[in-house]
């Protein structure tokens, strides 16, 4: 396949494939351009992301929900991606 041109300035760009989404990269710009069908394959990757960090959904007392706001430890600022495991979603735009 021939190197693409940017359609800001002309500048030949980079494919990078990621998950299998292909992304051409403009490498002055930064700009991102994806192919036919490449936005559905990142729509698709982003919803799994969230289905498998979205808490599995438990009945829970009311007490221990007023507990929860009395503590004071900081680990609930953490938010997902505060520790453990990385998510595909953090290094898809790494480039």
């Amino acid at each position: 396949m021939p190197l693409m041109s940017s359609p800001i300035d002309g500048q030949p760009m980079r494919q990078i494939m990621r998950y299998g989404i292909e992304f051409d990269v403009c490498s002055a710009s930064g700009g991102i351009w994806l192919d036919k069908g490449e936005l559905e394959k990142l729509i698709t990757l982003v919803r799994e992301e969230v289905e498998a960090d979205r808490p599995r959904q438990t009945p829970q007392r009311r007490d221990d929900e007023r507990a929860r706001y009395r503590d004071d430890d900081d680990d609930d600022r953490r938010g997902p991606h505060g520790g453990g495991k990385r998510s595909r979603l953090s290094d898809l735009f790494d480039f």
